[in-house]
């Protein structure tokens, strides 16, 4: 959105604006904020806010792309390859910046998953859907570790919204989780809550392992393994089978 005062004045008022506009549309979803409620966090006439913001939806809109500008700008970060950077160091990097913006901007993390369970018409109608470069972006990377051979095939977008999924209901849950647990309990779930996020990471974007190489190697081997292969026939009339699939008398069984 374009700031309609480009004095530093008007720049100042705005930014005041977008940021109580953000604490409560977070804590009260779009519906449970009125532009007069903003005016009042930011202790200013409301035409003050008209002015800057001529709808809710404008500024709702404002709010919304300055939070997916941040998540992409880390996302971007986090997948700017490293030299000699390896692919699990390139699945981890991605996480670890999930897992940390999340962690760092929990009102975000919440305003966002109000925005997708409660205002499913209003996405319908948008021109523009700001978290559409992120989810992008990080679906580009999954696309290149497939072909690479590094990465599971698979649906990227859904592995993206799987982790992504699981990381903001972890913040959207981690009030009542503490409140079920108690403080020390929760204390060491946080403690954890990375490592095991970045293992989950792995999974979720199908990084392959050396097990699956050894998986797939083994057979390999068993399919191009040259022993005969006897059937329930062969052996109830004392014959096997070659590697080209004919049978072949055993040893000292009678020949039909």
């Amino acid at each position: 959105m374009i700031a309609r005062s480009h004095t530093p004045k008007g720049q100042v008022a705005r930014r005041r604006i977008v940021d109580a506009a953000e604490r409560l549309f977070a804590a009260h979803g779009f519906r449970g904020t009125s532009v007069r409620d903003v005016a009042d966090a930011v202790r200013v006439p409301l035409a003050t806010v008209v002015y800057h913001f001529a709808k809710k939806e404008r500024l709702y809109a404002a709010v919304l792309t300055e939070i997916a500008a941040e998540l992409h700008a880390a996302v971007d970060v986090a997948l700017a390859p490293a030299p000699g950077a390896t692919w699990p160091e390139r699945i981890d990097a991605l996480s670890r910046a999930l897992v940390r913006w999340s962690s760092a901007s929990s009102s975000r993390v919440r305003l966002l998953v109000r925005e997708l369970l409660d205002n499913p018409s209003r996405v319908a109608r948008a021109s523009q859907l700001p978290l559409a470069p992120p989810l992008a972006r990080m679906a580009e990377l999954l696309v290149e570790g497939a072909k690479a051979g590094a990465l599971r095939p698979g649906t990227p977008e859904v592995a993206v919204l799987h982790f992504v999924g699981a990381i903001s209901y972890f913040v959207a849950a981690r009030p009542t989780v503490e409140r079920i647990v108690g403080p020390a309990r929760a204390a060491a779930i946080a403690r954890s809550y990375e490592r095991e996020a970045l293992d989950l990471g792995r999974r979720a974007f199908g990084l392959v392992t050396e097990e699956d190489h050894g998986s797939r190697n083994a057979g390999t081997a068993r399919r191009a393994s040259p022993r005969a292969h006897r059937t329930a026939d062969d052996r109830r009339g004392g014959a096997t089978r070659d590697a080209a699939g004919r049978r072949v008398p055993r040893r000292g069984a009678p020949r039909a």
